[in-house]
């Protein structure tokens, strides 16, 4: 099954050494990333990135195959043509879905920026809640082995360490109405990449989020920092 993709380069005579890729939230197109203004933001601030948005939804999360097509569609053939830092930002299930990705395999990102991430299912935050918390529920056996418990566990496992191979961010309104579980997600990450505005689960709060993202935050000033390592002329 091949993955729709939609691509705005900064300069179309040369690829950038970063490209940020996009995961849109469940049942929006990826056109709604121009719409909203989201590849405007990172236009109108000149960050020299590559943007690719990526069409992943509800039928490849049911079949398992979210990290297999990303890998395929987006990651390998990033890699293969020369970008040198892979991002991730996703809205709801897109972060869900980047989630995914960087718990399977967290040395090809840059960083994972989330916008108010879909935090899994009621009867795996129900069990997490019951363990007392991420951190006491990581150390239960593991169950459900090909569900969001997989990320959820890499999570534990890097807020654990406190090494953060593969950066994350996080920004979400305070009226979400995922906020129950996404509170519990937020508990694992560095504080300072922890964002709440006012707002529900919509677009208006996640414009605002975007742009507080460019504002704010280490993952930001790091994209930025890369993007500005001189570009080689496209093969």
């Amino acid at each position: 099954m091949t993955m729709r993709t939609l691509v705005d380069r900064f300069d179309t005579a040369r690829r950038q050494e970063t490209l940020l890729v996009l995961l849109p939230p469940a049942q929006a197109q990826l056109e709604d990333f121009i719409d909203q203004g989201f590849v405007g933001e990172v236009r109108a601030r000149g960050i020299a990135t590559d943007i690719l948005m990526a069409e992943v939804g509800y039928a490849q999360v049911m079949a398992g195959t979210v990290v297999a097509a990303l890998r395929e569609h987006v990651i390998l053939p990033a890699q293969a043509s020369g970008y040198r830092s892979i991002w991730f930002a996703g809205i709801s299930l897109g972060a869900f879905n980047a989630l995914y990705y960087a718990a399977a395999h967290p040395g090809d990102l840059a960083g994972v920026h989330l916008l108010a991430p879909y935090p899994g299912t009621g009867d795996i935050l129900a069990e997490i809640a019951a363990a007392g918390g991420p951190a006491e529920w990581a150390t239960t056996p593991q169950s459900g082995f090909g569900d969001e418990r997989v990320w959820w566990r890499w999570l534990c496992a890097e807020a654990g360490a406190g090494q953060w191979r593969t950066p994350v961010s996080f920004g979400c309104g305070s009226e979400d109405r995922f906020l129950a579980g996404q509170r519990q997600l937020a508990s694992l990450l560095p504080e300072e990449r922890v964002h709440f505005v006012p707002g529900t689960h919509a677009w208006p709060t996640w414009r605002e989020l975007w742009r507080d993202w460019f504002d704010r935050g280490s993952l930001a000033s790091a994209l930025t920092a890369a993007s500005a390592a001189p570009a080689e002329e496209t093969a």
